[in-house]
């Protein structure tokens, strides 16, 4: 072979092998552009689907301001009945529970020294009458004797001067007998009121000393609030001012009118006492129950009305789930006002383009995307 053909072929080999690792480099590169160009899968996010029926849309509403209190029913008429003399009970007439009214006999008490001490103020005021009587008939006999002139007026005037005297000394005895009568009555105890037994505290042959507690009587037909609010809530008490209120183990809303208003804050709690008339009829077994209510203000206050039974945790931090620009949120609530006869609440804290969700959710979904479906 000669000299310049070999050359040419160990250049033809190296051109052949450099084309070869072209190529290799080119097809190496194709593929790895193929892969860069497959699709990335998309992410695609979990929409929650609603209908209608479970949203509640927002209204506007009002409420009235309201002072809260506590307090008690009481009777407006009622007496504690005591003995006035230390006597033995004869017999009692009444049992706890049972009405009576007003002058009726309730316990006859038997005090022998008031009997022995009235018939002898009676004996000595019928002594005392007679000698006035006495000396009333010697006056006027010594008078006719003046008029004819047999005696002097000196001794007319004595039988007068003795005549007074018997006079004042009946009325001493008068009043001994009323003494001892008021004192003979005082053995025989009536009611003061109309109204029922609450409590008796005295048995026949039992015998009581003056001052003691023997009944406690209520009228049931005149009940009223007694409570408290605090000096600097004062604004809020004036007379006419309606009140919403609960009694205590009755479910029931009730009303009342604030009827009077101590003059003075105590100066120990400072709290200012005052009472309300009930406009519903009270059972009287509700006398001395808890009482839990509002004063009701003249003023009223704006906010949205929702039913109430989509409000969650209402007794402690309130708040609803809310569709609020297609996502889910948790918003808290201001409970304005209860209304639980028309299953509604005037509260704040939403606004007019919210829908207020039935479905609960839980803290996962709050921002999750939703569809409503009509």
């Amino acid at each position: 072979m000669l000299p310049g053909q070999h050359t040419n072929k160990s250049k033809l080999r190296d051109h052949t092998q450099y084309l070869s690792t072209s190529f290799l480099c080119l097809s190496l590169l194709l593929t790895a552009c193929q892969k860069n160009e497959i699709e990335k899968p998309v992410e695609t996010t979990k929409k929650i689907e609603l209908i209608e029926k479970d949203l509640v849309s927002v209204k506007n509403g009002t409420s009235i301001a309201k002072s809260a209190f506590t307090g008690t029913l009481r009777a407006v008429n009622q007496s504690s009945i005591q003995a006035q003399v230390t006597a033995t009970v004869t017999q009692v007439y009444v049992q706890v529970g049972q009405s009576v009214s007003k002058g009726q006999v309730l316990v006859r008490l038997n005090n022998q020294d008031n009997a022995a001490r009235l018939a002898q103020a009676q004996a000595n005021l019928a002594a005392t009458q007679a000698q006035a009587s006495l000396a009333k008939n010697m006056m006027q006999r010594k008078k006719r004797l003046l008029d004819q002139g047999f005696i002097s007026k000196v001794e007319y005037e004595q039988a007068h001067v003795d005549y007074q005297a018997q006079l004042e000394n009946v009325h001493a005895q008068q009043a001994n007998v009323n003494i001892a009568q008021k004192a003979e009555r005082e053995g025989t105890i009536y009611s003061p009121i109309s109204g029922v037994i609450t409590q008796r505290q005295v048995d026949a042959g039992q015998t009581v000393a003056a001052g003691q507690t023997l009944f406690e009587i209520v009228d049931p037909s005149q009940l009223e609030i007694q409570a408290k609010l605090p000096s600097d809530m004062q604004s809020a008490l004036k007379v006419g001012q309606r009140i919403e209120y609960t009694i205590q183990g009755n479910p029931a809303q009730l009303t009342a009118i604030l009827s009077r208003v101590s003059p003075i804050a105590d100066p120990v709690s400072r709290q200012i006492e005052f009472f309300a008339r009930p406009n519903e009829t009270i059972n009287s077994l509700s006398i001395g129950a808890f009482v839990e209510g509002n004063i009701l203000a003249s003023t009223q206050v704006s906010g949205q009305l929702i039913p109430l039974d989509v409000i969650q945790n209402i007794k402690d931090k309130p708040y609803v789930w809310v569709i609020r620009q297609n996502k889910i949120e948790k918003v808290p609530l201001v409970i304005l006002e209860q209304r639980y006869r028309d299953n509604l609440a005037v509260v704040q804290g939403l606004q007019d383009a919210d829908q207020i969700s039935r479905i609960k959710f839980n803290d996962l979904d709050i921002h999750q995307a939703v569809i409503i479906n009509k």
